[in-house]
Protein backbone atom coordinates (compact mmCIF):
# COMPACT_ATOMS: atom_id res chain seq x y z
CA UNK A 1 0.00 0.00 0.00
CA UNK A 2 3.21 2.44 0.72
CA UNK A 3 4.73 1.24 -2.50
CA UNK A 4 1.34 2.40 -4.15
CA UNK A 5 1.33 5.87 -2.73
CA UNK A 6 4.77 6.54 -3.48
CA UNK A 7 3.86 5.28 -7.07
CA UNK A 8 0.93 7.75 -7.71
CA UNK A 9 2.48 10.71 -5.71
CA UNK A 10 5.35 10.52 -8.65
CA UNK A 11 3.26 9.83 -11.40
CA UNK A 12 1.31 13.54 -10.15
CA UNK A 13 4.23 15.65 -9.44
CA UNK A 14 4.78 15.98 -13.25
CA UNK A 15 1.32 16.44 -13.71
CA UNK A 16 0.89 19.29 -11.40
CA UNK A 17 4.35 20.99 -12.46
CA UNK A 18 2.99 20.85 -15.79
CA UNK A 19 -0.63 22.79 -15.11
CA UNK A 20 1.31 25.22 -12.62
CA UNK A 21 3.86 25.95 -15.59
CA UNK A 22 0.84 26.53 -18.15
CA UNK A 23 -1.41 28.87 -15.27
CA UNK A 24 1.98 30.63 -15.09
CA UNK A 25 2.17 31.02 -19.23
CA UNK A 26 -1.57 32.02 -19.51
CA UNK A 27 -1.25 35.17 -16.56
CA UNK A 28 1.66 35.98 -18.38
CA UNK A 29 1.88 39.58 -20.12
CA UNK A 30 1.41 39.81 -23.46
CA UNK A 31 5.06 41.38 -24.95
CA UNK A 32 4.21 45.03 -25.85
CA UNK A 33 5.06 45.40 -29.90
CA UNK A 34 7.34 48.74 -30.36
CA UNK A 35 4.41 51.36 -32.35
CA UNK A 36 5.56 51.84 -35.77
CA UNK A 37 3.65 55.39 -37.22
CA UNK A 38 3.67 58.78 -36.81
CA UNK A 39 4.61 60.84 -33.62
CA UNK A 40 3.35 64.59 -34.22
CA UNK A 41 2.31 66.54 -31.10
CA UNK A 42 0.54 70.01 -31.49
CA UNK A 43 -0.92 71.99 -28.50
CA UNK A 44 -4.81 71.43 -28.00
CA UNK A 45 -5.31 75.15 -27.46
CA UNK A 46 -4.04 78.37 -29.07
CA UNK A 47 -4.99 81.92 -29.02
CA UNK A 48 -6.34 84.26 -32.03
CA UNK A 49 -3.38 85.97 -33.89
CA UNK A 50 -0.65 83.14 -32.98
CA UNK A 51 1.59 81.21 -35.00
CA UNK A 52 2.55 77.60 -34.56
CA UNK A 53 5.16 75.73 -36.28
CA UNK A 54 4.81 71.76 -36.65
CA UNK A 55 7.07 69.09 -36.49
CA UNK A 56 6.16 65.20 -37.09
CA UNK A 57 8.65 62.10 -37.66
CA UNK A 58 7.74 58.91 -38.26
CA UNK A 59 9.39 55.89 -36.80
CA UNK A 60 10.29 54.20 -40.27
CA UNK A 61 12.65 57.23 -40.73
CA UNK A 62 10.51 58.47 -43.71
CA UNK A 63 9.53 62.25 -44.34
CA UNK A 64 6.06 62.45 -43.10
CA UNK A 65 3.61 65.46 -45.15
CA UNK A 66 1.74 67.35 -43.10
CA UNK A 67 -1.42 69.50 -44.39
CA UNK A 68 -4.75 71.45 -43.20
CA UNK A 69 -7.60 69.12 -43.34
CA UNK A 70 -10.72 70.56 -45.07
CA UNK A 71 -12.90 70.89 -41.75
CA UNK A 72 -10.28 73.74 -40.95
CA UNK A 73 -12.02 76.79 -40.10
CA UNK A 74 -9.89 78.89 -38.12
CA UNK A 75 -5.97 78.59 -39.96
CA UNK A 76 -3.43 78.89 -42.73
CA UNK A 77 -0.44 76.76 -43.32
CA UNK A 78 1.71 78.36 -45.83
CA UNK A 79 6.16 77.83 -45.74
CA UNK A 80 5.42 75.66 -42.31
CA UNK A 81 3.99 78.18 -40.65
CA UNK A 82 0.50 77.49 -39.49
CA UNK A 83 -1.33 81.19 -38.38
CA UNK A 84 -4.24 81.03 -35.90
CA UNK A 85 -6.46 83.75 -37.87
CA UNK A 86 -10.20 82.88 -36.60
CA UNK A 87 -12.00 81.39 -33.33
CA UNK A 88 -12.62 77.70 -34.54
CA UNK A 89 -10.78 74.75 -35.06
CA UNK A 90 -7.73 73.98 -36.82
CA UNK A 91 -7.14 70.43 -38.67
CA UNK A 92 -3.45 69.53 -39.14
CA UNK A 93 -2.98 66.00 -41.06
CA UNK A 94 0.14 63.98 -40.91
CA UNK A 95 0.86 61.50 -43.85
CA UNK A 96 3.80 59.25 -44.22
CA UNK A 97 3.86 57.51 -47.92
CA UNK A 98 5.59 53.74 -48.25
CA UNK A 99 8.61 52.60 -50.37
CA UNK A 100 9.74 49.35 -51.10
CA UNK A 101 10.83 48.57 -47.15
CA UNK A 102 8.36 50.60 -44.90
CA UNK A 103 4.31 50.55 -45.80
CA UNK A 104 2.10 53.72 -45.52
CA UNK A 105 1.65 54.78 -42.00
CA UNK A 106 -1.57 55.51 -40.25
CA UNK A 107 -2.47 59.13 -40.64
CA UNK A 108 -2.14 61.29 -38.04
CA UNK A 109 -4.46 64.09 -37.04
CA UNK A 110 -4.82 66.57 -34.73
CA UNK A 111 -7.41 69.20 -33.71
CA UNK A 112 -6.45 72.85 -32.28
CA UNK A 113 -8.98 74.81 -31.29
CA UNK A 114 -8.28 78.89 -31.40
CA UNK A 115 -9.42 80.63 -28.77
CA UNK A 116 -10.17 84.08 -27.93
CA UNK A 117 -7.28 85.85 -25.63
CA UNK A 118 -9.29 84.85 -21.43
CA UNK A 119 -10.30 88.34 -19.80
CA UNK A 120 -9.03 89.08 -16.63
CA UNK A 121 -12.64 89.50 -14.74
CA UNK A 122 -13.07 92.35 -11.79
CA UNK A 123 -14.63 91.47 -8.38
CA UNK A 124 -13.28 89.27 -5.48
CA UNK A 125 -10.96 86.02 -6.66
CA UNK A 126 -10.82 83.78 -4.02
CA UNK A 127 -8.84 80.58 -3.15
CA UNK A 128 -7.93 78.01 -0.87
CA UNK A 129 -7.04 78.54 2.84
CA UNK A 130 -9.52 81.43 3.01
CA UNK A 131 -6.79 83.35 0.43
CA UNK A 132 -8.29 85.74 -1.41
CA UNK A 133 -7.87 89.06 -3.94
CA UNK A 134 -10.36 91.85 -4.43
CA UNK A 135 -9.24 92.95 -8.47
CA UNK A 136 -10.10 96.41 -10.28
CA UNK A 137 -9.38 96.18 -14.03
CA UNK A 138 -9.63 99.24 -16.14
CA UNK A 139 -8.45 98.07 -19.65
CA UNK A 140 -5.45 95.94 -19.49
CA UNK A 141 -4.49 97.24 -16.55
CA UNK A 142 -5.52 96.17 -12.84
CA UNK A 143 -4.87 96.68 -9.32
CA UNK A 144 -6.17 95.40 -5.99
CA UNK A 145 -5.16 94.02 -2.53
CA UNK A 146 -4.50 89.92 -2.16
CA UNK A 147 -5.27 88.55 1.50
CA UNK A 148 -2.61 85.90 2.18
CA UNK A 149 -2.93 85.89 5.85
CA UNK A 150 -3.53 82.27 6.25
CA UNK A 151 -0.40 82.09 4.61
CA UNK A 152 1.61 84.25 6.64
CA UNK A 153 1.79 87.15 4.26
CA UNK A 154 -0.87 89.15 5.64
CA UNK A 155 -2.90 91.72 3.21
CA UNK A 156 -1.17 93.30 0.42
CA UNK A 157 -1.17 95.20 -2.64
CA UNK A 158 -0.54 94.70 -5.91
CA UNK A 159 -1.36 96.20 -9.82
CA UNK A 160 -0.13 94.89 -13.18
CA UNK A 161 -0.82 94.82 -16.46
CA UNK A 162 -2.25 91.85 -18.11
CA UNK A 163 -1.26 90.68 -22.05
CA UNK A 164 -3.70 88.01 -23.64
CA UNK A 165 -2.77 84.98 -21.31
CA UNK A 166 0.04 86.73 -19.31
CA UNK A 167 -0.49 88.55 -15.87
CA UNK A 168 2.77 90.70 -14.68
CA UNK A 169 2.34 92.31 -11.75
CA UNK A 170 4.33 93.59 -8.49
CA UNK A 171 3.21 91.92 -5.50
CA UNK A 172 4.63 93.35 -2.24
CA UNK A 173 7.52 95.30 -4.46
CA UNK A 174 8.63 91.92 -6.19
CA UNK A 175 7.62 91.49 -9.93
CA UNK A 176 5.63 88.25 -10.71
CA UNK A 177 4.20 86.56 -13.21
CA UNK A 178 0.94 84.82 -13.31
CA UNK A 179 -0.97 82.55 -15.74
CA UNK A 180 -4.77 82.63 -16.94
CA UNK A 181 -6.67 79.72 -17.98
CA UNK A 182 -7.96 79.35 -21.07
CA UNK A 183 -11.43 80.24 -19.81
CA UNK A 184 -10.24 83.27 -17.52
CA UNK A 185 -11.66 81.01 -14.31
CA UNK A 186 -7.79 80.06 -12.99
CA UNK A 187 -5.38 82.75 -12.11
CA UNK A 188 -2.23 80.74 -10.64
CA UNK A 189 1.19 82.09 -9.61
CA UNK A 190 3.79 81.72 -7.46
CA UNK A 191 5.17 84.12 -4.42
CA UNK A 192 8.52 83.03 -2.06
CA UNK A 193 7.95 79.54 -3.39
CA UNK A 194 4.49 79.28 -2.84
CA UNK A 195 1.83 78.50 -5.31
CA UNK A 196 -1.04 80.62 -5.48
CA UNK A 197 -4.10 79.59 -7.37
CA UNK A 198 -7.03 82.07 -7.70
CA UNK A 199 -10.50 81.32 -8.95
CA UNK A 200 -12.63 84.21 -10.69
CA UNK A 201 -15.76 85.66 -9.14
CA UNK A 202 -18.85 83.89 -10.69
Amino acid sequence: MTALLARTRLLAAPLLIGVVGLALTACAPEPTAPYYGIIFNAPANVYLNRTFTPTATATSGLPVALTLDATSTACSFVGGVIAFETIGNCVINANQAGNETFAPARQVQRTIAVRECPTLRPGIWTGPAGTSANVAVDGSTFFGSVDLSALGFGVQSFGGIVSCEVVRMTFNGTPLVGTLSFDGRVLASNYSGIDIVLNAPA
